[in-house]
């Protein structure tokens, strides 16, 4: 396992209303949720209307630096139903590939993994889709069975990705989990919430990364990748906070060109362990979902109450767009018994598709 995996948790930068980033950056990635049901699956040997004057292979690689409440040592994705999206042929543009299995999100930090490798059409692909079929959370020694926000992960692939016969071709995943405590440290219940999205690997450098698959490579020292998380970083910010015992507002602002899907804000004391509290914790914060018509629901009850409704429920926020939100009346903790003081700080953690910000703002 690796303990000091980043980003671990939110940054200790506690500069009064202020943002405060994961690691470096609060990277923003899309999570679109897709149903093949309905769509046309096509094997790298079946190829019905896609099929092409030549075909030639492609190699899918995943790298995944997850968001994690301390304690938390590591987080094993069981996934399946792996496909490939043929730009320009709509619903019935997908190819299937080979590609199931289980891995440790915690040991993919700055590493490449690669889940899989087939012959398909010789065409430019825009997407990658595949289903998670389950999540454990390995948390002080012990394995838990997390929720899953959403099961099918629908991922871009910025700038398209092109496979032709003269040379291999790979798609790089950066798949952006984030997991949150809905119980306590004592009796936890997780939950993840993950997006990513994906780019073309330089032709040159895909034999480097793609040695065979469930191989790791470092992806250090890679100009394009860093360039790749630059540019798709520090697009989301959060603004205009207030928090009273009856009321909440806070302002989301997506300065990037993708959308958003912003499930929920979490609130929780400054001084009650920091903002480990919010993602660790969440029982003993106040947690407001975000409801598709953009309006706040309070949430109450058991973990298992509340990860039914995160199922269901997520708010797109347009690039370059911002959106105001507001809740009113009583707010209490998760599970009641706390409502916010004046003058008291608190972090406001906002957590979308593979996106987190944090921002310290006093009640009043």
């Amino acid at each position: 396992m690796v303990d000091n995996a980043w980003p671990r948790c939110l940054s200790t930068d506690r500069g009064q209303g202020r943002i405060v980033k994961l690691g470096a950056k609060a990277v923003t990635y899309g999570l679109v949720g897709l149903a093949l049901a309905g769509a046309i699956i096509f094997s790298g040997s079946t190829l019905g209307i896609l099929e092409p004057g030549s075909s030639g292979v492609l190699s899918v690689l995943l790298t995944d630096p997850p968001t994690v409440p301390a304690g938390v040592t590591g987080v094993y994705i069981t996934y399946s139903s792996l496909a490939v999206h043929a730009a320009g042929f709509g619903s019935s543009g997908w190819v299937s590939v080979p590609g199931q299995g289980t891995f440790d999100s915690m040991q993919l930090v700055d590493l490449s993994q690669k889940i899989s490798s087939d012959t398909v059409p010789s065409l430019t692909y825009d997407e990658v889709n595949f289903t998670i079929e389950a999540a454990t959370v390995e948390f002080r020694g012990q394995n838990y069975s997390a929720a899953v926000s959403s099961d099918s992960l629908a991922v871009p692939i910025i700038g398209g990705l092109k496979v032709n016969s003269t040379s291999p071709a790979a798609a790089l995943v950066d798949f952006q989990p984030t997991v949150i405590n809905l119980g306590t440290p004592s009796s936890p219940s997780f939950t993840l919430a993950a997006g990513a999205k994906a780019l073309q690997v330089p032709s040159g450098e895909v034999d480097q990364l793609s040695k065979g698959v469930g191989k790791q490579a470092s992806l250090e020292g890679y100009g394009w990748f860093d360039a790749f998380k630059a540019e798709y970083s520090d697009n989301f910010s959060a603004s205009a906070v207030s928090l009273t015992p009856d009321s909440f507002s806070i302002t989301v602002l997506n300065s990037g060109p993708d959308p958003i899907a912003l499930h929920m804000f979490v609130v929780a004391v400054h001084a009650n362990g920091g903002e480990d509290s919010a993602l660790g914790a969440a029982a003993d914060t106040m947690v407001f979902l975000v409801q598709p018509n953009g309006s706040l629901q309070l949430l109450n009850g058991s973990p298992g109450q509340i990860r039914s409704h995160l199922k269901g429920s997520e708010y797109t926020l347009v690039g370059g767009s911002s959106q105001s939100f507001s809740y009113s009346g009583a707010v209490t903790s998760l599970r009641g018994g706390y409502t916010p003081v004046a003058g008291t700080s608190y972090y406001v953690i906002v957590i979308g598709a593979g996106t987190i910000s944090a921002q310290v703002v006093t009640a009043t």
